[in-house]
């Protein structure tokens, strides 16, 4: 049957399909309230799940203003890889659904695994062609294994409260993550939904392929509800992390800046070590890091605890970034590296990028202001600290080193010696953040140049 026939079968036995009731309920939750028509942009794989959903979401248009795409990802490991992308394609014509597909290559980020590495770029791929709602055909049994998976690996309730049928912050749909496998097989029987066979499902050397076809097997022999019952464990996790992430919330509120890059060590007093943790692991996640272990993060709230004045907290959180302290404040900061020399010309563009990925902007502004550098200074040189450089950013205030003026300052020691000087010739005129040198600043009624370096965070 081809698929344009099933559609018109499906139409009519639409109100006798359990899946399609189950997605219909999920999608009234999620999107009844939305006015405007949704996108959706289903991640086709061409197997027997995401065929089944897309030809779920054909039928819930016939009704219902929404608008499909489909996203087809070749990660080029098997022979018959180019097969697959054209029979996703041709379904899609079939379907009018419009079609994309991308090719991806895993030989980069293979310390992860294959099964990683492959999900990491998949995800990119996803992010970077998604124009709505990325629907994705989990099934409940993907969520067991999912939980035992994490369960393996230690995971706190981050990774344990598993996947969730709709996540409003990536904007993620899961219509089929309290649907049974089998429900989507015969679903795809009855209908004579076509999809392809990937090899790589029986190989078991992958461990979610092992749990698939020789654990969670076996357990169904003994408890043959477990998948449904180890997804009702997940959503019982889910609450206990949604009500850590509400009280996180509320603390951040007194404790985290308004941009999130900062938490304040004031914590410490006001709010016992669970929420502490908690709090941490929140600000952690708000910045796009991934949950640290249970030692790292013993790690880090035992030198937190510790702290004393002039103390260098300094813990990996990740392979780029560490956690540290200033000035009863810890930040998320970029792992230093060694650091090239380098010198560059401005001759009074707007911005300019830096070879350590920060970047310089340039406004014009006109009044007497200690921040504003004078327009006659003529094309002057950029570069990075050496030592021994003098500078003195107000009148009534001697030369000083500009590593004294820096200590003095509450710039992080991390960044002083990351932030660029401007020279005239061999005179120290600006310091980006920080002050313009007295004797370049503008007088009333001049125009001068406002400096911000903006820091590589990534």
């Amino acid at each position: 049957m081809n698929a344009l026939c099933l559609l018109d079968n499906l139409k009519m036995l639409k109100n006798k399909s359990v899946l399609f009731l189950e997605v219909l309920e999920s999608f009234n939750q999620h999107f009844s309230d939305t006015k405007k028509p949704v996108v959706f942009d289903i991640g086709l794989s061409g197997g027997v799940d995401s065929m089944v959903l897309l030809h779920t979401l054909s039928l819930l248009r016939v009704n219902i203003k929404i608008t499909i795409n489909a996203i087809h990802i070749n990660h080029a490991l098997s022979k018959s890889s180019l097969d697959w992308v054209k029979f996703c394609e041709e379904q899609c014509e079939k379907l009018k659904i419009n079609f994309i597909s991308e090719e991806i290559d895993i030989t980069k980020d293979l310390k992860m695994g294959i099964e990683g590495a492959a999900r990491k770029k998949r995800y990119e791929v996803f992010k970077a062609h998604q124009k709505g709602i990325l629907v994705l055909a989990h099934h409940q049994d993907d969520q067991a294994e999912t939980l035992l998976l994490q369960l393996f690996r230690g995971s706190g309730l981050k990774g344990l409260a598993s996947m969730q049928s709709y996540d409003s912050e990536n904007f993620f749909w899961r219509p089929f993550l309290k649907i049974k496998k089998e429900i989507i097989e015969d679903f795809a029987k009855t209908f004579s939904v076509q999809f392809i066979v990937d090899e790589s499902n029986e190989d078991l050397n992958f461990d979610r392929n092992f749990l698939r076809r020789k654990i969670l097997p076996l357990i169904k022999t003994r408890y043959p509800n477990i998948s449904q019952t180890i997804s009702r464990s997940a959503s019982n996790i889910a609450e206990g992390l949604n009500l850590n992430e509400t009280i996180a919330k509320e603390d951040a509120q007194k404790f985290i800046s308004d941009n999130q890059s900062v938490l304040s060590l004031s914590v410490l007093h006001e709010i016992p070590k669970e929420r502490v943790i908690n709090l941490v692991r929140w600000w952690l996640g708000r910045n796009q890091q991934p949950m640290p272990n249970k030692k790292t993060m013993d790690e880090l709230f035992r030198q937190i605890i510790s702290v004393k004045k002039d103390s260098m907290i300094n813990v990996s959180v990740s392979p780029l970034m560490s956690v540290r302290e200033y000035q009863n404040q810890i930040f998320l900061v970029v792992k230093e590296e060694k650091k090239n020399p380098y010198e560059m010309i401005w001759r009074g563009e707007d911005e300019i990028n830096l070879p350590d990925n920060s970047r310089l902007f340039f406004k014009k502004k006109k009044g007497k202001e200690a921040s504003l550098l004078k327009l006659d200074v003529g094309a002057l040189r950029i570069q990075n600290r050496v030592g021994g450089e003098r500078f003195k950013p107000k009148e009534r205030q001697p030369t000083r080193t500009l590593k004294y003026l820096l200590q003095s300052s509450r710039i992080p020691p991390w960044e002083r010696n990351s932030i660029p000087l401007f020279f005239s010739e061999d005179q120290l005129v600006a310091v980006p953040n920080f002050g313009i040198h007295y004797d370049f600043q503008t007088q009333e009624g001049e125009v001068g140049w406002h400096i911000i370096w903006e820091k590589n965070v990534n």
